[in-house]
């Protein structure tokens, strides 16, 4: 299987070490070769090249090849990895703050979540990764939508009957509440639960949509402007700093904050280009109109957003946190 491996080199620009002595940091992430996500670790090497004079090694393991999708978290604490591409709402169950990372509602496009990092939000959301032995380089917006068999979902009531997928405990709470069923599994199982009828809709990244093939097992999907974004966390191992030093680990912040309004805008083209793919391959794509994504947002305001205030210490001060400067 096609490993990408991005050979950075660190001398000359930071007086770092020789190419021949040159650090490798192994960037690992759970989506399929060529997967957006998978790009976007690319990008972030290159960036990484053109800041340090080409001197660090980053290689891009794709799909599972060094860990698990969710085992990748306890690699990076071990320093067993350097960096992951991680949904932070995986990280709940130990800071319960990162849920606000698949909060339906928060964003509409991609280049909403940009701007995080000069709000008062960041900083929290920082503390609460760090809480969990692993730093928060940076992070983007992937717009999410629904996809499902049988009869369309087009409004919150249509998910009744379904058995369905989300995006963590806030998008199962909305959808329960609406008389869904739940199952919760990784995105590279969604597929086989599709094609058998464990689920029957499923909420997810357009480019898991596009990424895992699902047009083959889907009748129905939402486009449009979101309701529903997926924060992507850029995770750093706690040891990197040591292993680059000063300036290597400033310079590879800097790229990752740098590549996040890259990816924001290939993310909103992901979404047109998923779009056009489904509509070729047979499956009937609805587009989200003013009034639908009106009803989903209240609909979210709620269900899900009581859920993360209720159980999410300071979830009500984070929400308010979104418009507040740094």
């Amino acid at each position: 299987m096609k490993c990408l491996a991005r050979t950075v080199v660190m001398a000359a620009a930071l007086s770092l070490a020789p190419a021949a002595h040159a650090v490798e940091l192994k960037f690992s992430h759970a989506y399929t070769d060529g997967d957006m996500r998978d790009l976007w670790a690319e990008h972030i090497a290159e960036l990484v090249a053109e800041k340090t004079g080409d001197a660090v090694t980053i290689a891009v393991y794709p799909n599972q090849q060094l860990f698990k999708a969710k085992a990748q978290h306890q690699a990076l604490e071990r320093d067993r990895i350097d960096l992951a591409i991680y949904p932070l709402p995986w990280l709940s169950g130990m800071a319960p703050l990162t849920e606000i990372g698949a909060l339906p509602g928060l964003v509409t496009t991609p280049q909403d979540g940009v701007v995080w990092r000069e709000r008062a939000i960041w900083p929290m959301l920082e503390e609460s990764v760090a809480s969990t032995g692993v730093i928060l380089g940076g992070g983007g917006w992937a717009m999410a939508t629904i996809g499902n068999t049988g009869d369309p979902i087009l409004v919150p009531a249509d998910m009744a009957g379904h058995k369905m997928r989300g995006l963590g405990k806030a998008t199962e709470t909305m959808m329960a509440e609406n008389g869904a069923t739940i199952t919760s599994l990784p995105a590279s199982e969604i597929y086989q639960a599709l094609q058998t009828g464990v689920l029957t809709g499923v909420l997810t990244q357009y480019a898991s949509f596009s990424g895992y093939n699902l047009d083959e097992v889907l009748d129905h999907l939402l486009v449009g402007k979101g309701f529903i974004g997926g924060f992507h966390g850029i995770l750093v191992a706690p040891g990197v700093e040591e292993k680059l030093g000063p300036d290597g680990y400033a310079a590879l912040m800097e790229a990752i904050a740098d590549s996040e309004s890259w990816f924001a805008d290939q993310a909103v083209e992901e979404t047109e280009a998923v779009a056009a793919a489904f509509a070729e391959k047979g499956v009937k794509v609805h587009r989200l109109t003013d009034e639908q994504l009106a009803a989903w947002q209240e609909d979210a305001r709620n269900t899900a957003w009581v859920y993360f205030k209720e159980t999410v210490p300071n979830g009500e001060a984070a929400l308010k946190a979104i418009d507040q400067p740094r």
